[in-house]
């Protein structure tokens, strides 16, 4: 039992983490011992690759200005462990995430009866998330997979609708390696009778429509064709889909508008829940989110960007390519399970200066190594964060990018924040 919140929050850090398994049994069991509390909020369950979180705050600020009562579960997180867990954007407080870490542990003499492990890092944040929404009396709770989805500790539940961004590769030594076995993963959170809704993929669609039909879930294959106008800016992002013209969001890059037309599709599909023309509007222009493309100093101006993977750096070059004539300084440092050797060579190739470097995580690849890795004609290692920040800041005809893994871009996101507002 914790008095402390920082301590509670490194006892759950310290769990086991991204084992394989075989089934759900366990989770599914373990809810059970707890009352099944995923059983008592409403759920939308969203998958994939990348995107997740984007199109989760969409979809949050589009059911809160339809006056709904939203929960939301997320992650990695970025500015704080709590913001895992929102209650109409806000995050879980101190005093909630001890009370219902502290009522599990209260527990584990329970489980010793029934012969089961202690949870690992993400069953105990994902019970702990079920428990809390159950007793928020929440009309609606937007609940993010893990890693996949088939045997995502988040899929014992029954969602009122399910959906996926989109595939590429991630997480290999647990999904499969190549594209066919990972879909089949993220296609898992399809459940009998519950509306699926993904994007139409030239080379996958047939396994998307016979998943769907063998579930007998209503299918709605998004076509991405039918948004238009793009216009991708660096104060903006504007695109009309159907009947929203100029919508103008908040978060950059041409990726968004797929993450925002899906969110509006799920808006309009939540069976019992009707959400007007004006809310989804108005919601899609209210969201953001930290650490995606996100601008935290403007002159010289310093993106920071969570791409981690192959699909998402290839976003983030297609946004590269609006910055043209421009003097593009890159910043990577890399988590060890990921496939860092085709990250880098694919985006060397859009910018003028590579920086690599390390951050506070054994998980973090070291800075040397990756400068191995690398062909750039103009490359260097400095790993100490607060060198490159100011460094960053010295030339204002360069553009600072931050990228390469979520870890990275909360610890420089925290170092820019505090040196724009001293404590």
């Amino acid at each position: 039992m914790f008095n402390d919140i920082n301590a509670l929050v490194e006892f759950i850090q310290n769990q086991r983490r991204n084992e394989k398994k075989e089934s759900l049994s366990y989770m599914r069991k373990l809810c059970m011992i707890f009352g099944n509390p995923e059983n008592k909020s409403n759920f939308i369950h969203i998958g994939g690759t990348n995107g997740k979180g984007s199109t989760i705050s969409f979809l949050k600020h589009i059911l809160l200005e339809a006056g709904y009562k939203v929960g939301s579960f997320t992650s990695p997180y970025i500015i704080k462990f709590n913001e895992r867990i929102t209650l109409n954007d806000k995050y879980i407080s101190d005093e909630d995430l001890l009370k219902y870490g502290n009522y599990i542990l209260s527990r584990y003499e329970d489980l010793e009866k029934h012969n089961m492990r202690q949870p690992g890092f993400f069953e105990f944040l994902t019970l702990l998330m079920f428990l809390y929404f159950a007793d928020q009396n929440v009309d609606l709770v937007i609940c993010e997979v893990g890693i996949g989805g088939k045997l995502d500790s988040t899929n014992v539940i029954t969602p009122l609708i399910s959906a996926v961004t989109n595939v590429s590769y991630d997480h290999i030594q647990m999904l499969g390696d190549t594209l066919s076995q990972i879909w089949d993963n993220k296609l898992g959170i399809i459940k009998n009778n519950i509306p699926f809704i993904t994007f139409k993929n030239s080379e996958f669609n047939d396994k998307i429509i016979n998943k769907a039909e063998e579930e007998n879930s209503p299918l709605l294959l998004i076509e991405e064709e039918t948004i238009k106008d793009i216009e991708v800016k660096l104060e903006y992002t504007k695109f009309t889909y159907q009947d929203f013209e100029n919508v103008n969001l908040q978060l950059l890059g041409k990726h968004q508008t797929l993450n925002a037309v899906l969110a509006i599709e799920i808006a309009r599909n939540i069976k019992g829940h009707p959400v007007s023309h004006k809310s989804i509007y108005e919601g899609l222009q209210k969201a953001n989110l930290p650490g995606r493309l996100e601008i935290v100093n403007n002159n010289p101006l310093i993106i920071l960007d969570g791409a981690h993977n192959i699909g998402g750096i290839g976003k983030l070059a297609n946004f590269i390519l609006n910055l043209k004539n421009n003097y593009i300084r890159l910043v990577f440092a890399v988590s060890s399970n990921k496939e860092k050797d085709k990250m880098i060579s694919f985006l060397e190739n859009y910018v003028d200066e590579v920086i690599f470097t390390q951050f506070h995580n054994q998980r973090s690849v070291d800075s040397e190594y990756l400068f191995s890795l690398s062909k750039h004609e103009n490359k260097k290692i400095i790993n100490d964060l607060n060198k490159i920040i100011n460094l960053s800041l010295e030339n204002k005809e360069t553009i600072t990018i931050f990228c390469g893994s979520l870890y990275l871009i909360s610890e420089i996101r925290n170092l820019i924040v505090d040196k724009k507002f001293p404590h």
